[in-house]
């Protein structure tokens, strides 16, 4: 029995493979694959489907197994606002708003989002730990986030200072390691139509190495937000870079995607390369040590040599973004061309 697994990869792909071959030893993976229309007619073997990404899901799929079959695993989001990861977990999106000061546009928001999800208990690594702590990814994003939440929440208190004339909300979406679902049910079920979201400005990791001359923006060059980055950034001493990894293909695997995909612009930050005190080359060496050895590893978990003073750097930017977003008369857009443009003209206000 040969299977092609499609529709997803990732951890929850590699946890229904795990499945399958506890349950059916006798089937042939032939693999994991997002793109199964090429794939089936060189195979020339048929789709069965399966609905949802949750124990049950993976259980239906498997009495659907047949010889010479594709197992379809489509990343749809639940009708609920809640989902079951393979391990019967519940998740569910977080959301806080702080009104806005203008009667008009407060009827608009910024979002500031970051994933509270990760991979849980599962297999144990060379010491025996199960424990998926996710301390860089993503409590490191969550922290940013409530501590920006808890800035705006500062400046608009006591009176007579106000919030910003826009509103803003903190969303901390569940089951992106599940294939952003959480944040695409948010963007397909929004709280505002989504042509009234000024921006996403996404948190997924955080700067653990210290502080750097260099911020990378994930998305750089796509939209009207650079000058404003840019210009806020400098206010840092810092440039701003693209993104320094593009064969990880970072923009279309975090939350701030799903907003592209209803045509939201957005900021994405990522932890620099160049670091001060530090030589050329050492930065990079950080990021691809972690990514090697500790990137969805039980060993993800808070670390005594980290240092905060970059992440801080990272998250007081991520504010002054937001705050000037909140605060002005222009909606960003996307440059022209850009493959989400089209979207954003069509979304509804």
């Amino acid at each position: 029995m040969r299977v092609l697994i499609t529709g997803v990869s990732g951890f929850v792909g590699g946890h229904f493979v795990d499945v399958l071959r506890a349950e059916h030893p006798e089937v042939e993976i032939v693999g994991l694959d997002n793109h199964p229309g090429n794939r089936a007619r060189a195979l020339g073997i048929e789709v069965v489907g399966a609905e949802l990404l949750d124990a049950e899901a993976v259980q239906a799929a498997l009495a659907r197994v047949r010889p010479n079959r594709i197992v379809h695993l489509a990343a749809q989001s639940s009708p609920q606002r809640s989902w079951s990861d393979p391990a019967g977990t519940l998740k569910t999106n977080v959301l806080g708003l702080l009104r806005g000061s203008d009667p008009k546009l407060a009827e608009e928001l910024v979002i500031y989002s970051a994933h509270h999800d990760h991979l849980g208990i599962g297999k144990p690594d060379a010491t025996g730990d199960r424990i998926y702590n996710g301390a860089l990814d993503n409590a490191a994003g969550c922290a940013q986030v409530l501590a920006i939440a808890a800035a705006f929440r500062a400046s608009s208190s006591p009176a007579p200072r106000a919030p910003p004339r826009r509103s803003v909300l903190i969303l901390l979406v569940a089951a992106e390691e599940q294939g952003l679902l959480g944040s695409e049910y948010f963007t397909m079920h929004p709280t505002v139509p989504a042509g009234r979201i000024v921006a996403d400005i996404n948190f997924d990791g955080g700067n653990i190495w210290g502080r750097s001359r260099d911020v990378t923006y994930v998305g750089k060059g796509r939209s009207t937000l650079d000058p404003l980055v840019e210009h806020l950034a400098a206010g840092q001493g810092r440039t701003v870079k693209p993104d320094q990894f593009p064969d990880r293909g970072s923009f279309y695997r975090s939350d701030q995607f799903s907003f592209a995909r209803i045509g939201v612009p957005s900021v994405y930050l990522h932890e620099g390369t160049e670091y001060l005190g530090r030589p050329d080359g050492w930065g990079r060496q950080q990021i691809e040590a972690y990514e090697a050895h500790h990137y969805h590893q039980p060993s993800d978990q808070l670390r005594p040599e980290w240092s905060f003073d970059g992440m801080v750097e990272d998250a007081q930017l991520g504010f002054r973004i937001g705050h000037e977003l909140a605060g002005s008369d222009q909606m960003p857009a996307w440059k022209p061309g850009d493959e989400f443009e089209a979207a954003r003209k069509a979304a509804p206000r």
